[in-house]
């Protein structure tokens, strides 16, 4: 994982506003801070764009933060999200169970009409669940690798 040597002005600027997040890989789980910019982790993780993390505890020193490429994580329990607008387009609530490495999520996905939950390991990118239990614990949303994942037939 690269860090941002050199980045002085993209730390100083992320440091402004940092939240908190937990990433899962296949090897380790990272808890820090991430600077969003009034973004939301799921859409920069669909953008395939790198997470600049700052590990717990670090100064937010451009030398302490690293990138995280997007298919390095299984799933993130993201920072709590910013007010949105009332109008959403409409989902469907739908409880799935996925294994994403080592772990067990489940949780409700929030899916456009006529997507089943079989359907998602096919699909790209990145899935936020909410209500998310990640084996015993829980979580009001993790956002899972779809990539990494495959349906947990348990339910």
């Amino acid at each position: 994982m690269p860090s941002l040597h050199g980045a002085t002005e993209v730390a100083t600027r992320e440091s402004r506003e940092l939240a908190p997040i937990r990433i899962f890989t296949d090897l380790i789980e990272l808890t820090g801070r991430v600077a969003p910019a009034g973004q939301r982790i799921t859409d920069i993780l669909l953008r395939g764009q790198d997470l600049a993390f700052l590990p717990a505890g670090a100064d937010p020193e451009p030398e302490n933060w690293i990138l995280i490429a997007p298919t390095d994580i299984l799933f993130v329990s993201p920072p709590p999200m910013a007010p949105r607008a009332p109008w959403r387009a409409r989902r469907d609530q739908r409880a799935v169970a996925l294994c994403v490495g080592r772990y067990r999520v489940r949780g409700t996905a929030h899916l456009a009409p006529g997507v089943e939950p079989a359907q998602l390991p096919s699909r790209p990118g990145f899935l936020p669940l909410t209500d998310a239990r990640v084996d015993e614990e829980r979580f009001s949303v993790v956002i899972v690798n779809l990539a990494r994942a495959v349906i947990d037939s348990r339910g």
